[in-house]
């Protein structure tokens, strides 16, 4: 889709495939000084895109003298029912910010996304990135609900040992059905069992198992810590599983890799006790945003 609206030089369009080292180079520099920088590799930035279903041709860069100064990295798929664009990465370049760059990216996208019939644009942002929470709010999104980062940062502390007989080991095809009915709460966009498909080959599904029954469970990057799930059957909880887990997790982990909570749902009051209490701390919140299309 070669849709495209040109100022002097300068041009908002969609892009290809052609354009993924160029839109690499452009998000590095984008997210340099961002609270968090995205120190990603090449491949970190690929397995990225295909755990947030990123479509390269439906996702628009704005370009200008044949640089890439500004970029919206879209995903797709169904989320609450609905087919949803998923924002997996808004930036421009320091030197481009102010100037309505993110307006003009959507103004070019939406028309031809409701043409296409989708029907809601999903996005997270910083909580504290003033700018772009304002700039969202008068393109009509709401916020949903409050996510964040948590980072081991303390000597872990797991408490007793397991107070039942627990058995662990890899689930390589997931009961979905029964782990979640596990859950207080629906995980975010990266962490939903459409993405834990996608990304499988960098995952790794540890079931916690008691006479046979599974219990709880942990979906987890072993090179990089990043806990994408985990759940335990609400009627054992506090007996120790949930800490078994993690250490499970800790064991596996790449030397320089810390463990991390990516997304989690600030609502959950005992998920987050839970893990506070074992030495995790918050990094960052992102607030994620919704609206219809």
């Amino acid at each position: 889709m070669d849709s495209r609206n040109e100022t002097y030089s300068r041009q908002c369009r969609f892009l290809d495939e052609t354009y993924f080292l160029t839109l690499y180079e452009a998000f590095i520099a984008a997210f340099a000084d961002y609270v968090m920088p995205f120190d990603l590799s090449v491949q970190q930035f690929g397995n990225h895109m295909l755990l947030t279903a990123v479509d390269l041709e439906s996702s628009v860069g704005v370009i200008e003298d044949e640089k890439l100064i500004g970029f919206t990295i879209n995903g797709f798929g169904q989320w609450n029912g609905r087919r949803t664009v998923y924002d997996a990465g808004t930036g421009v370049l320091p030197e481009f910010r102010r100037r309505g760059l993110g307006l003009t990216m959507f103004d070019v996208m939406m028309p031809i996304f409701k043409d296409r019939g989708i029907e809601q644009y999903l996005l997270e942002v910083i909580t504290t990135n003033k700018k772009a929470i304002s700039m969202y709010e008068k393109l009509g999104f709401g916020k949903t609900r409050t996510l964040s980062l948590l980072e081991l940062s303390a000597d872990a502390n797991f408490g007793p040992d397991v107070l039942i007989d627990i058995k662990l080991r890899d689930i390589e095809v997931p009961d979905w059905d029964l782990l979640q009915t596990f859950w207080d709460g629906d995980p975010s966009w990266q962490n939903s069992l459409s993405a834990i498909e996608r990304s499988r080959p960098q995952k790794r599904i540890v079931g916690a198992f008691h006479n046979g029954d599974c219990l709880g469970y942990i979906v987890y990057s072993a090179n990089s810590g990043r806990i994408a799930q985990i759940a335990v059957d609400p009627n054992y909880r506090g007996l120790g599983i949930g800490s078994l887990l993690l250490k499970k997790l800790i064991s596996d982990l790449d030397p320089d890799a810390k463990p991390q909570v990516v997304n989690i749902d600030r609502s959950l009051h005992e998920a987050m006790r839970f893990f506070e209490n074992r030495g995790f701390s918050t990094k960052l919140s992102q607030f994620e945003m919704i609206r219809a299309i």
